[in-house]
């Protein structure tokens, strides 16, 4: 990109589509992310810093309006299946949440609206909002008049200007399911494949009743929803499908909409993760692959749990195959339990939005449920209402206002443009170099004797010494705790024996040897030539100086799919000096795990050998870089750690052997690489020229920043609206950045702390 000469936001220019180029982790938060402007001192270009403001800016940001991206559809979220009851409620209530939801001048204006098209209600389902009523009461025949408070809110929605209105199903009609259940039974579709041309004829029918009877036409229509999960227990509506079913549903639907009447295309197959779009799970590639079928295709819809920012960049990278299938994001919430009406979910939803539309390049993003009765991070509104009688009660949360900061002014119609970032001062981080132990180590051993033992304290499972558990009860207390290390001769094989300060087991059910929670390195450094001074993949850390190893075990509870997994991440030179303990190799029992090790390979252990065990979290949905690992993030959720950092300079060891006179936080010490706590995105309306900025501030302080933007009139006019724990999409006094003699309109500004702020800008 050059900035010499500066082009007019309202300049022509190609379009590109994200992820071509894959980038590290690091840039991945630094150099595909950028920073904007918000409330605060501003400084011309060329004029004094006004009084009071941030000595420099810690960031800075350069538009660039000739790199065009993809056009922006929409910002939406779903009624299912909150609508169908607080459809019912008192007009003025109804009335307030529908305008929180879809006004541009009192809410945040989303322009896009889900609508649930139900299986019919399941009495076996244990909590009565997760099912829905359904219109067939028969083989083609229907009664219209169901659903009604449900189709409220989908009026609601098309009375405040709605005009991007999509219909999805959870589940088929019971009549059609395998089970007459609109959930499923363990490892099968609940859709038999006799039933998919019926199927199809009921959702055409549905849609064409909606526009002529209604007045209401869906311009996309998702006849599948996360078809890798098994849906086989009666929580809630849900259909399981392999990839193959999907792609033959999807095809009968795209080609009967083809020959239909109806203008409504296919959005489809709206897989849980963005690493289904690229995995060995195929969901994406058995639509893209067939020719017509990929013509045919409206959209291709992901949802965003669990998805990080490489998965998202992998995603983006596989599906550069096809520039002209838009991919658009059509489900997310944070899956987190408790409620939060802050900014702390606020500042995650914007963060997932800025990712997803960024990195992985979606088209348009759509929440989860829009108001929820639960105790959880997803609802853009909560309730406490449960049942007719019960008061009607609304709280806003600041999630709410921060997706508003993109679905107000990003318009159906914008495109992404570029936006580069720099640190003012940026620190790159250094990995922990992890000393080995020499133990008291007995050689010439006869078979049932110890060659070695090492104690280790309890309770030190905290990395460094400020990590923290996952937020999920399936990780115990103790779980990652090493204890102890011991070798006994057996003969031909060296048994190692590493207990834990819990019992080893396997939450998943996946496990061929009973265990799936920890991971196992032993690493020796026998004094051999050469060796190596990287670790296994993902265990984000070296070896120290003066140390190398020579020989490694890994013991993975996943013995069924880890040797794949070393052959594919681990190189062919590491792999020859690497035993995988397979599943005749390990034994559980209790809080210990033993692990058989043939002499052929470790040899006899002799005294002055230097070892290591390192203990790791085991993730089968690890980075591509990471050998099964589970992350340790900055902040930890249900799933990940947290006490480190969000860069790849943290070690992801929970616990190790530490020599005699050093401290574990000595052993693993690392240094942290500068934080990226600002984030934004710039767009362009083709229409009418109005600039949008819509900037992220994750510190706990103010942050500087200078903006610069390429203009041709001698100053620029931006318009702030803000998100804050004290505010919800406040204005803010207008802010002028003067051009300079380089053609760019530039000024320093600051953003408040943990905010979400959108800057619009007219056509110069």
């Amino acid at each position: 990109m050059s900035t010499a000469s500066p082009t007019p936001w309202s300049a022509r220019s190609p379009i590109h589509r994200p992820g071509l180029v894959r980038p590290t982790r690091r840039a991945l938060l630094a150099g595909s992310v950028a920073a904007g402007a918000a409330v605060g001192a501003v400084t011309g270009a060329g004029t004094a810093r006004a009084e009071g403001a941030p000595a420099a800016p810690a960031y800075a940001i350069t538009i660039d309006p000739t790199v065009r991206h993809q056009r922006i559809e929409g910002f939406g979220a779903s009624g299912a299946w909150w609508a169908q009851k607080l459809g019912a409620w008192h007009a003025p209530r109804r009335h307030e949440v529908a305008r929180l939801l879809f006004s541009r001048s009192q809410g945040i204006g989303l322009s896009q609206y889900r609508y649930n098209i139900g299986g019919g209600t399941d009495e076996t389902i244990t909590d009565p909002w997760r099912t829905a009523e359904g219109f067939e009461t028969g083989p083609g025949t229907y009664d219209w008049s169901r659903d009604a408070a449900a189709r409220r809110f989908l009026r609601a929605a098309a009375d405040h200007g709605v005009e991007d209105l999509i219909a999805f199903v959870n589940s088929p009609p019971r009549r059609l399911t395998a089970n007459g259940h609109t959930y499923g039974d363990p490892g099968t579709s609940n859709l038999p494949a006799e039933h998919h041309e019926e199927f199809v004829a009921y959702l055409l029918d549905v849609l064409r009743h909606f526009r002529d009877e209604e007045g209401i036409a869906f311009r996309t229509l998702s006849p599948i929803n996360e078809p890798q999960w098994t849906w086989d227990g009666p929580g809630q509506e849900g259909c399981h499908y392999e990839p193959e079913q999907v792609h033959d549903l999807t095809a009968a639907v795209v080609h009967a909409l083809a020959d239909s009447d109806l203008d409504t295309v296919v959005s489809a197959p709206e897989s849980g993760e963005y690493k289904a779009l690229y995995s060995g799970q195929s969901y994406t590639d058995v639509l893209l692959d067939d020719p017509d079928l990929r013509a045919g295709l409206g959209e291709l819809a992901t949802h965003s749990y669990w998805s990080t920012d490489e998965q998202r960049t992998l995603a983006a990278e596989h599906l550069a195959a096809h520039p002209e299938v838009p991919l658009a994001m059509t489900e997310w919430c944070e899956m987190v339990g408790g409620r939060d009406a802050g900014m702390d979910s606020a500042l995650v939803l914007a963060r997932t939005v800025h990712a997803d539309l960024t990195l992985a390049g979606a088209t348009s993003w759509q929440y989860w449920i829009a108001v929820s009765r639960y105790d959880y991070h997803d609802g853009l509104l909560y309730t406490d209402y449960v049942e007719p009688g019960d008061e009607e009660t609304v709280q806003e949360t600041r999630r709410l206002w921060a997706l508003g900061n993109y679905s107000r002014f990003l318009r159906p119609g914008a495109r992404r443009i570029d936006l580069a970032l720099t640190e003012s001062a940026p620190q790159e981080g250094v990995m922990a170099a992890i000393p080995f132990v020499r133990p008291e180590i007995t050689a010439g051993t006869a078979t049932g004797e110890r060659i070695l033992r090492i104690e280790d304290p309890a309770g030190d499972d905290t990395g460094p010494g400020a990590v923290t558990y996952p937020g999920n009860a399936v990780f115990a207390p103790g779980t990652f705790d090493l204890r102890s290390v011991e070798m006994i001769d057996d003969g031909e094989d060296v048994l190692v024996a590493v207990r834990l300060g819990a019992d080893l087991v396997d939450p998943w059910g996946g496990s061929p040897v009973g265990h799936d929670l920890v991971n196992i390195d032993l690493y020796v450094d026998a004094g051999a030539e050469g060796g190596f001074t990287d670790l296994l993949p993902g265990r984000r850390a070296r070896v120290a100086e003066g140390f190398a190893w020579d020989r490694a075990v890994l013991a993975s509870g996943r013995t069924d799919v880890i040797a794949a997994d070393v052959a594919a991440k681990v190189s062919p030179e590491m792999q020859e000096r690497l035993l995988v303990a397979l599943e005749d190799a390990q034994q559980v029992e209790g809080d210990t795990l033993t692990i058989r090790v043939p002499k052929a390979f470790l040899g006899d252990v002799q005294p002055g050998w230097a070892i290591q065990v390192v203990v790791t979290g085991s993730e089968g949905n690890a980075e591509s870089d990471s050998l099964r690992v589970r992350e340790v993030l900055r902040e930890a959720t249900d799933w990940n750690f947290g006490g480190g950092s969000d860069g790849h300079e943290d070690p992801n060891i929970l616990d190790l052997l530490v020599p005699d006179g050093m401290t574990q936080a000595e052993a693993l010490a690392w240094t942290p690489a500068s934080v990226v706590e600002v984030r934004a995105s710039a767009y362009l309306d083709e229409e009418t020229g109005t600039l949008v900025v819509v900037a992220i501030n994750e510190s706990a302080s103010e942050q500087a920043v200078e903006i610069a933007v390429p203009v041709r009139s001698p100053k620029l006019r931006l318009t702030p609206w803000r998100t804050s724990e004290e505010e919800a999409l406040a204005k803010g006094e207008a802010i002028v950045l003067h051009r300079g003699d380089d053609g760019a309109a530039r000024g320093t500004v600051t953003l408040a702390a943990r905010s979400v702020t959108t800057f619009t800008a007219p056509r110069p």
